[in-house]
């Protein structure tokens, strides 16, 4: 039986999600940009998470939590460039894009196209949904 390396399967996820916003971009016509454009769509939806996330964690009372916000501004940018350095490296770096999309491109994948439209959009939804949390524990409802 063969065992799977965890960070393989991660990378395989992210070359497909890569491929498929690759795809769109070429598609919009946008072909000169497309690689970075894809790579931009991944980091800010990864962001997009991380916001909602940070959204989440301040809905704790600051009694129980001690968090200074201010940092927050600092990890944000510190971690978006973090992302786009490593996305950069990973994906596009010596023309590493171009394997991807032979590679993707052989194994013709457009049943999971889905998760291409879903990442975004639940990404857009717990956001907007912390964020909605945030303003009901501001007004006391909570």
């Amino acid at each position: 039986m063969v065992k799977l390396n965890k960070n393989y399967i991660m990378i395989k996820h992210l070359e497909f999600l890569y491929y498929g916003y690759y795809k769109f971009q070429v598609r919009v016509g946008n072909i000169d940009i497309a690689p970075f454009s894809a790579m931009l769509i991944i980091a800010s939806t990864i962001m997009l998470y991380y916001f909602s996330a940070f959204f989440l964690i301040i809905l704790v009372p600051k009694d129980i939590l001690n968090f200074n916000i201010t940092y927050f501004a600092i990890i944000s940018i510190g971690l978006l460039l973090f992302l786009m350095i490593a996305l950069y490296l990973l994906l596009v770096h010596k023309s590493k894009y171009k394997k991807i999309i032979k590679e993707h491109e052989k194994n013709a994948v457009s049943k999971k196209g889905i998760v291409l439209i879903l990442f975004p959009l639940i990404g857009f939804v717990l956001l907007i949904g912390s964020m909605f949390l945030k303003v009901l524990q501001n007004q006391g409802k909570i």
